[in-house]
């Protein structure tokens, strides 16, 4: 078996990874970063956009002032002190000068505007990646240039470890086994939303209504081997629930433009009970949205009567959809705050039915057969609805006037499904500040670190809202793993 040897292992060449990795570096360690797949990278590169920051420089000369107390301050009321006060301030903290050392290196950002539509009113946050990836080789170029090793197609199979010190882990390299020599490994490959298994374990909800656009990589292979280490686990189950997207549930690349725009608006929305349950505008809030939808067993249906769909078929309609600003931000454009009209949307409705996504009956009483809803329940929620139209006030869930447009009254009646959403898991092992694994007597478990989505603390259930968060956790919390390595070698 091969033996190779180094200092530090870091496993995961996502956004944490190479913050660790580059960061101990840095610091006159020697690094091995290990990535199972054969591109690094990982969501952080080919899902991330850009990551939050509280005080940088970028926002000083924007005259933005919104502090890392004022984040901090927000973070902890967000997650109501169930999280780890002590980690979130070194996250925070850290946040402005990543934006530097990110531009040093070679990875330049830009602060935009907020990228959902109401976030507006909030102070800019979000550090959007100036030609990502070319900026991330270039993070990868001067990590070899220190010295640092990066093997693809690599997977730690398990550590030896013996009264507190690492001697060898063994990895699997281009399908042969090798042990690597070394004294601290970092873990940060991802969380486990690859896992089926470990997702069925901790998902609150039937899997079949979860939509994954996590990495499929991440399969809690570093979670797993500290579990067995009595690494606290207590923090695990947590998704990132994010919006909600109509599937099909045939074709897991199947994608329709007009459906994927009204699945954006707030038309009525029902449960699976035939009920209204939310104000259908917190589609402009993709955590909240996100976190609506799990909570109600992971779909819901949007649902449109024939008028609204003639409607839409010829006219502008001056709603925003709510990825609107996301896109135009990327591309630097204006913003429109409009839709359609969309001329083919019976066309689309129909590929949305033969894709098992919607269904479509003459009357509510077939739509109450069709889905399984209770008759009287649905004829009574769309009756509420009706009255809410038509007064123009939403006494219910107080929808903004300017969504009390359509009315549901007139067959045929499209029930369209949207899934729940989730960008990866965000609940890992229990760690400290400088992200070093901790046992389930909170104790330090000597020499191991878990950065990113590896890492359980800076959450409690959910996702939050402020902008960029959790690309700013994975690439804070492996600089300060990746540095604190370094400097206790």
């Amino acid at each position: 078996m091969k033996q190779l040897k180094t200092d530090i292992v870091v496993v995961g060449a996502g956004a944490s990874g190479i913050g660790a990795a580059l960061s101990a570096a840095e610091n006159n360690a020697r690094v091995i970063l290990l990535e199972k797949g054969n591109k690094f990278g990982g969501a952080g590169m080919f899902g991330a956009q850009g990551l939050f920051a509280a005080g940088s420089r970028l926002q000083k000369a924007s005259h933005i002032n919104y502090s890392p107390k004022d984040a901090y301050v927000e973070m902890v009321n967000y997650t109501h002190y169930r999280s780890n006060t002590r980690l979130t301030k070194a996250i925070i903290d850290k946040s402005a000068d990543t934006i530097d050392w990110l531009a040093k290196n070679g990875l330049q950002t830009e602060l935009v505007n907020n990228t959902q539509e109401v976030h507006q009113n909030h102070p800019r946050v979000y550090h959007q990646y100036i030609d990502k990836f070319n900026g991330f080789q270039r993070l990868m170029n001067h990590f070899a240039s220190l010295g640092g090793q990066l093997l693809t197609d690599a997977s730690i199979n398990s550590i030896d470890y013996v009264d507190g010190n690492i001697m060898h882990v063994t990895i699997t390299h281009n399908d042969a086994k090798q042990q690597i020599d070394c004294s601290k490994v970092i873990f940060a490959d991802g969380g486990f939303v690859g896992n089926h298994k470990m997702v069925d374990s901790y998902l609150t909800i039937d899997r079949d209504y979860l939509y994954s656009m996590g990495e499929r990589k991440a399969t809690g292979d570093g979670i797993q081997i500290l579990a067995q280490l009595n690494a606290d686990t207590s923090g695990l189950g947590v998704f990132e629930n994010h919006a909600a997207s109509v599937v099909s549930k045939t074709d897991p690349k199947w994608h329709n433009d007009t459906i994927f725009t009204l699945t954006n608006l707030p038309f009525l929305w029902l449960n699976r009970r035939g009920q209204r349950f939310v104000n259908e505008d917190i589609v402009y809030d993709f955590a909240l949205w996100g976190n609506i939808t799990y909570t109600n067993g992971g779909y819901y249906y949007f649902i449109l009567d024939q008028p609204t769909i003639d409607y839409l078929k010829t006219h502008r309609l001056d709603w925003t959809d709510s990825f609107e600003r996301t896109f135009k931000t990327l591309s630097h454009q204006d913003m429109t705050h409009t839709v359609g009209p969309f001329p083919t949307i019976e066309k689309d409705l129909q590929d949305a039915i033969n894709e098992g996504a919607a269904v479509k009956e003459q009357t509510l009483a077939q739509i109450a057969n069709t889905l399984n809803f209770d008759y009287n329940t649905i004829q009574q929620t769309v009756l509420e609805y009706n009255q809410i139209i038509n007064s123009g006030f939403d006494s219910d869930f107080n929808k903004s006037e300017e969504f009390l447009q359509f009315p549901v009254s007139q067959g045929p009646f499209y029930a369209v499904q949207a899934q729940s959403t989730t960008l990866g898991t965000i609940g890992g092992i229990a760690v400290d500040e400088a992200l070093h694994v901790l046992d389930k007597n909170g104790q330090i478990i000597p020499n191991l670190y878990a950065t990113g989505n590896n890492a359980s603390g800076m959450y409690d259930t959910s996702y939050p809202t402020l902008e960029g968060i959790s690309c700013a956790f994975a690439w804070n919390s492996g600089r300060i793993a990746g540095e604190d390595a370094a400097k206790s070698l």
